[in-house]
């Protein structure tokens, strides 16, 4: 069944940095058929990026703040066919809402899930680091994804 996964949380609470951790990882696992431009994942900021990996396509949108058009950049993810859409929303509101209409429109089941937290501040990168190791190890578990060749193409 195709897929959402959401990463909800409060502003600042590190989704962007999960997402961007569990991306590198991904690349890492599935190595591209085709050159991957490095730029789109910068050190700050949000990205979008669809990976087909064994002939499903991967749909991974890291910005999900109120007012910047969640709705419409999930919907094209949709239009590209994703097997599985990782992005972030907020706990509640027009976010998480886009997710769930999104969802129930076009027959995705929505996995919710959080970033981990720590009072550490010198533990945020770590934590980012192993929340995003979680979801990968998440789809493939589930068998939404398995090993195979891959393809990148930017959104």
């Amino acid at each position: 069944m195709k897929t959402i996964v959401a990463i909800w949380n409060k502003a600042g609470k590190g989704k962007t940095d999960t997402i961007k951790e569990f991306t590198k990882l991904l690349l890492e696992s599935f190595p591209s058929e085709l050159p991957i431009n490095t730029k789109t994942i910068k050190s700050k900021g949000d990205f979008c990026m669809i990976v087909e990996i064994n002939g499903k396509k991967i749909g991974i949108e890291s910005k999900g703040d109120p007012g910047t058009g969640l709705y419409e950049r999930l919907s094209n993810l949709i239009s590209h066919n994703c097997d599985l859409i990782i992005c972030s929303t907020r706990t509640s509101g027009e976010t998480a809402n886009s997710v769930i209409d999104l969802g129930k429109t076009n027959h995705y089941q929505i996995i919710w899930s959080s970033t981990y937290e720590i009072e550490d501040t010198t533990q945020h990168s770590k934590m980012n680091y192993l929340k995003g190791k979680h979801l990968l190890d998440l789809i493939l578990s589930l068998n939404i994804l398995e090993f195979n060749k891959s393809k990148i193409h930017l959104c």
